[in-house]
């Protein structure tokens, strides 16, 4: 690993990285914002359904004369397609994907911060997925399961360059040992 490669994915690791989370020595290597993907990825299935409500109150509407204001229901599936697309903003802005050279991190929420980190010798073998969606996007994910499995593993979800990712990622392992 070069010290180009980081730079390519890594956002102001020092702006980003909360310094009470890294202990003595703790050098970061990686600081990664999952891919803006997210934030419709994980809102398809509302905006799908509030898109089919919609459709449905008009064709309803159309084919029974009820007394349904075709306007409102269209109104209120917009505005819990936008909240849903606001939740997802947030949901992007809260996560954040930290390689040091001891420890894998994952930072996730805007208003309560959780945090999750692995050593990097207890690391089992990186993964790279990639689901359906992801691969039409262009985008993947990494599974990090941990050798004791006692707390299980954690992931690098919706990564936009997730085998450059990879390769950091088991670089770093490598070197810790």
């Amino acid at each position: 690993m070069t010290p180009a490669e980081p730079a390519q994915l890594a956002v102001a690791a020092a702006d980003l990285v909360p310094a009470d989370c890294l202990e003595d020595g703790e050098i970061v290597l990686l600081a990664v914002k999952p891919s803006r993907w997210l934030v419709l990825l994980a809102s398809w299935p509302v905006l799908l359904a509030a898109a089919v409500v919609a459709v449905a109150a008009g064709v309803v509407e159309a084919l029974w004369s009820l007394a349904i204001d075709e306007r409102v229901v269209v109104m209120f599936c917009s505005a819990v397609a936008c909240t849903r697309v606001t939740a997802g903003c947030f949901q992007w802005l809260g996560r954040l994907y930290v390689l040091t050279n001891r420890r894998v991190m994952r930072f996730s929420g805007v208003f309560h911060q959780e945090a999750w980190h692995c050593p990097l010798r207890v690391l089992d073998e990186v993964r790279l997925s990639a689901t359906f969606r992801e691969r039409l996007v262009g985008i993947g994910s990494l599974w990090l399961p941990r050798r004791d499995d006692r707390r299980g593993g954690g992931s690098w979800m919706y990564l936009a360059e997730p085998d450059e990712a990879l390769r950091a990622v088991t670089e770093a392992r490598r070197r810790a040992g």
